[in-house]
Parts: C-alpha cells; structure tokens; sequence
C-alpha cells in the first residue's frame, strides 16, 4: 500500500494497527475452530460428514470476516447486489457461529459446574469423615497396638492363679469355666479383650482418618464454589438490591461471550484496519492533484549568473517534486510547453541545444525538493 514516508507517530500507528491484526486473527482462529467443533458434532457418526461439517462451519467463519471489506467494497462500486449478498452472508454466519459458540461455551460451564460440584460434595464428606473418626480417636484414648494388647492377654492367660499353682488358662479353660479362684485374674482379661477391640477401632481409625486426608490433599483447594464467576457478579448485584437469578446470569454471561466472539471474528480485522484505509483514501484524493509548472518554477529556480538547465534536468527534478507532494505529474512535453511560455512572460533567455531545450541563467535551488 503506498504512503507517505513514516514518521515516528505514523510508525507508532501502524505498530498498533499491526497488533490489532494479530489480535482479531486470533479472534478469527478461535472462532473457525469453535464452528468446526460444533459441524464436527453435527456430523453424528459418520466420519466423511463430520469432517464435511466440521470444515463447512470452519470455512464460512473465515470467509464472514472478509464480507465486511466487501460489503464497503460493493458501496463505493455502486454494486448494490453484490453488497445486499455480502450483508445477507454475514449476518447469517454471524447468527450461525454465534449459536455454536454459545452452544459449546454452555456445554463446558456445566461441564465444569458439574465437576466442581463433585469436588465440593467429596471435600465435605471426607471433612464430615475426618471430624468423625479424630472424635472417636479423642474418646478412645492414647492405646497400645492390637499386638501389644494380645500379648498382655497372652501373658495373663500364662500367669498362675496362685503361688504354685497351674496358670489360669489351663485352670478356666481360658477362662470358659467359671472358677472362683480365676475369677479375678479371667475380669482383667476381659478386660483386656474389651482395650483389644477398642486398640483395634483405633488403628482402623488411625488407617480411615490417614486415607481421608490423602483423599482431601489430591482435591484441587483452588475449588470453593461451582461456578466462581457466577457467585462474583450475583454478590455483586446483591449489593445494589438487583433480583437476578443466577440462571439469568449464567444466560448473560454465555450471550457475552458469543458476541464478544462475533464482533471480534466477524468485524475486529475491517475496525482495525480504518487509519490504513483513511490512510489510502487521502493518499488517492492528494494523487487527484496536478503539479503545477509555475508553482514548481517559484519553489524551485533561483538566478544563476551563466547558469544552465535542460528540459530533461527540469522536468526531471519537476517529477521529484511532484512525488514529494503527491501531485500527478504532467506529461513532458506539456510541462516544457508550460515552463516555455512562463521563461517568455518573465525574461528568462532560452536556447535550442541540439535536439535539447535549454533555459539560461537559472539553477535549482539547493536541497531536497519539498
């Protein structure tokens, strides 16, 4: 695209038009892969037209960022059917992605409520869990082990009843006899048996409670609500006594997300390029302009004493100054005719050199033209 020379608030500008670009080309990709995704489902089972689908939905994006440069297009041509079918075409692919965007955009919000729900409904239970079983563990006491606790049952059962008699487990026959000189010894062990179970409980318990706050570290702590956001701007709205429900929000949110997809895909790339076109559109309205002879004979000859200029030197240094300004430049011959009859209005001596015109005592002035 042609231009004027850059300056540092012009390259500044373009930097900017150039990031603009790159932003909705983004915005572009995004939205062709969405569509593809939504025609890819379209298509059911079968392979051929899910990828038929999938690349009709794709294409139809791409080309709707483009119908925006045409619709502009079709207008200064005066091509009014060429601008009705441009319209026509955008506006549906833009109601058609925007459908497939908000589609899938609904698909993943539940998705996503759904799991941290499960996360939140697992974080409560193994809390719940974890409160229990420290309860118990509090009420059971600091025990020994369930071996510890058997081999004090073992040693009982191997103490004699009384000096120099059999131990109490032959005399009770473990104790499954009522004997009244193994009473005592036979209620501490049942005892023990009674501190047996309770050891036991209490390593089961030691073994859930460890396994609950595994499970409890492998949940994601970043997971306090089902939907975040959702909780935000409902809070939000509270403050100022605005009765939304939170699927109005939801429904808010999704609609947001769809156009934000649309107008950015479907006109970002025709808005951000404006300054180049405004740019292009001055630059063809300065080129309408004719250079005129007599305008560059009074910016650019000065009087030289013995100096020399040929037609092809002048008109020569007339083109540069035409480019400079972004005039149209005369034909040669024109201009010569012209710069002849103002050498003859002003005195300035002129001579036919060979096949070449020369004008006497002038030079061009000194620097560049402009």
């Amino acid at each position: 695209m042609p231009r004027k020379p850059h300056g540092a608030k012009t390259l500044l500008i373009d930097g900017l038009i150039v990031l603009g670009v790159l932003g909705s080309l983004g915005l572009v990709a995004v939205s062709t892969l969405l569509n593809y995704r939504f025609g890819f489902r379209l298509g059911g089972t079968d392979e051929v037209e899910r990828q038929l689908y999938g690349l009709g939905f794709g294409c139809a994006d791409i080309v709707k960022a483009l119908m925006p440069f045409c619709f502009a297009l079709a207008l200064v041509k005066r091509d009014y059917l060429a601008a009705v079918g441009a319209g026509v075409f955008f506006i549906v692919a833009s109601v058609s992605s925007f459908y497939a965007g908000i589609g899938l955009a609904a698909e993943h919000r539940l998705a996503n409520e759904g799991t941290n729900s499960g996360i939140l409904t697992s974080r409560t239970n193994l809390q719940a869990e974890q409160k229990r079983l420290e309860g118990r563990l509090e009420v059971i006491g600091r025990l020994g082990t369930p071996k510890e606790v058997e081999n004090a049952i073992e040693a009982a059962y191997a103490q004699p009843y009384a000096p120099g008699q059999r131990t109490v487990a032959v005399h009770s026959d473990r104790c499954r006899k009522n004997m009244v000189s193994t009473r005592e010894a036979c209620a501490n062990i049942a005892a023990l048996n009674v501190t047996l179970e309770q050891a036991r409980e209490a390593q089961e318990a030691r073994k859930r409670l460890a396994e609950a706050q595994a499970a409890l570290g492998m949940l994601d702590s970043s997971v306090q609500s089902k939907d975040p956001q959702l909780d935000v701007i409902d809070r939000v709205l509270r403050w100022f006594d605005v009765p939304v429900e939170q699927a109005d929000i939801r429904t808010g949110l999704l609609l947001g997300l769809g156009l934000l997809l649309e107008l950015g895909s479907g006109l970002g790339l025709y808005t951000v390029t404006t300054p180049w076109r405004h740019r292009e559109g001055d630059f063809r309205k300065k080129m309408t302009i004719l250079g005129d002879a007599a305008v560059w004979a009074d910016e650019r000859l000065q009087v030289v004493q013995g100096g020399r200029l040929t037609a092809n030197m002048v008109f020569a240094d007339y083109e540069t100054w035409c480019r400079a300004r972004n005039y149209v430049a005369m034909r040669e011959g024109v201009f010569v005719d012209q710069l002849m009859t103002l050498a003859s209005e002003v005195g300035m001596p002129m001579e036919q050199s060979g096949s070449n015109l020369e004008f006497r005592d002038v030079g061009l002035g000194a620097g560049l033209p402009g």
